[in-house]
Parts: C-alpha cells; structure tokens; sequence
C-alpha cells in the first residue's frame, strides 16, 4: 500500500469515527484535559487496560490536577488513588517525581518539545509523542501496538517492533497526516479491528484491507 492509498484509508477511518464507542475516545471528557493532566494519565496507561487508566485519573485527579497540588500529596496517597492500575506503587512514584520535576526544572509547566519532555526521568519518546500530539497538536504519531499491528496489516509498513514502525513512519507519511493518527487507529483497534474477532463486516476499510480481499 502506497501513500496516496494509506491516506485514502484514513479518510474512510476520520469518517466512521464519531460512531465509535472506543475506551480511548472516553478520555476526551473523562476529566479537565490539560497538558499536565494528559501527561500523567498516560504515565498511568502503559500495561493498563484504558477503563482502568480512566476510572483511576478520575479519582486522582480529583485530589491534584496540577503539578503544584500532586506535590503535596505522599506516594502512598497517589497509589491508592490508582490503583489498580499495573505497577501501580511504581507509577506512583513516577507521578509525583515527575510532578516535582516540573516544578523544579520547567515552572510548573509541561515542556513543549521532545527533546525536554524525554529528559525527564520516565518520560520515554512513546509517552511524549502521546503528549505532544493530544496536548499541543503536534505533528507526531505515537506508536503502540494498536498502531503497529494496523499499519502492518493494511500493508503500510513491514515492520517487526513499534520502534521499527516509529522509525518507518518518519520517512513515509508526511508530518501533516501524522496529526491524530494514533488516537484514530488505536480507537479502530478497539472498536472494529480487534486483535482478536475483529468486526470486518462492519469495517470501513473492507475494501481495501488485504486480508478481508
């Protein structure tokens, strides 16, 4: 599949995805969506199913939504705040260290580029692209296994690892189309091409998927 092709498909995904009732949608209005509150709840989501990652920035977010506010809190009040999210003693930690990094090394505020968010300790290029795209708008894709296995089976990439996906699609899709790519195909992997019994009657891209031809 070429890229005039790909983006072809995307059209078609942009168009069915208002009806979706994806977990990965439901964070839009789960809670005040600010830089810093997306940032933690994907900090929360690795090895996380999404309506436990949701129900758990709920509570926590609740009790600080702010850098300045989770400062203040102790870890053991973060971890019963999130559980029962996975490694959630060590997610704990992880929040408020990041919390108080920010404070330290940013004013409080989260950084805007790769490069700064990456520098800080538990921020790897995966959660910043996370960031970067739903927080500021930024031209970049995330690459989670959703994304991965997708693109591997519309044919867009060959690849083995997210890492060698991440990589490919830095040559490939031009930076505009990478705008919202992940929030769209990890809501398609959810809803219609599920890993396991995925809904091809029902798919928008029946027509040019290989493995429905």
């Amino acid at each position: 599949m070429n890229t005039e092709e790909f983006l072809h498909c995307l059209e078609r995904l942009k168009r069915d995805y208002p009806r979706w009732d994806a977990p990965a949608k439901r964070f839009e209005n789960a809670y005040k969506r600010t830089p810093y509150t997306i940032l933690i709840s994907t900090l929360l989501s690795f090895q996380t199913r999404d309506e436990t990652t949701l129900e758990a920035g709920k509570r926590l977010f609740a009790l600080a939504d702010t850098p300045e506010a989770m400062s203040h809190l102790s870890e053991e009040t973060i971890a019963e705040a999130i559980y029962p999210v996975g490694f959630w003693r060590k997610k704990a930690a992880s929040v408020r260290e990041v919390s108080c990094i920010l404070l330290e090394r940013f004013g409080g505020e989260v950084p805007e580029s790769l490069t700064a968010l990456t520098s800080i300790k538990g921020i790897g290029p995966k959660t910043a692209k996370i960031v970067l795209e739903n927080a500021f708008g930024a031209s970049v894709t995330a690459v989670d296994t959703h994304v991965h296995r997708i693109l591997n089976l519309l044919g867009y990439v060959h690849t083995r690892s997210p890492e060698e996906t991440d990589r490919a699609l830095e040559t490939l899709l031009p930076a505009e189309h990478r705008r919202g790519l992940n929030r769209l195909l990890v809501s398609f992997g959810q809803t219609i091409c599920r890993p396991r019994r995925p809904d091809c009657a029902h798919c928008p891209l029946r027509e040019c998927c290989p493995r429905a031809r």
